[in-house]
């Protein structure tokens, strides 16, 4: 998942503009996924803290790229 999302992050960085359709979307997804991720990546003892980072880091990244795509979008 996280390289599905990094990829994503990435190809949207390129693009002039997006859908708002797709934006909606997105956002909706966003909403719906990182804060049951967020919990399980804190929950998680078999994760190392380096780990955890790396996902929470992700997340991130996704919330960046879809702020910077809705700014475009306007």
């Amino acid at each position: 998942m996280r390289a599905a999302i990094l990829a994503w992050a990435v190809t949207l960085g390129g693009c002039a503009a997006v859908p708002q359709a797709f934006l909606d979307g997105e956002e909706a997804a966003y909403h719906a996924i990182a804060p049951a991720y967020l919990h399980y990546v804190s929950a998680d003892i078999a994760l190392s803290r380096d780990q955890k980072e790396d996902r929470k880091r992700t997340v991130r990244a996704w919330r960046f790229s879809l702020d910077r795509a809705a700014k475009v979008a306007k």
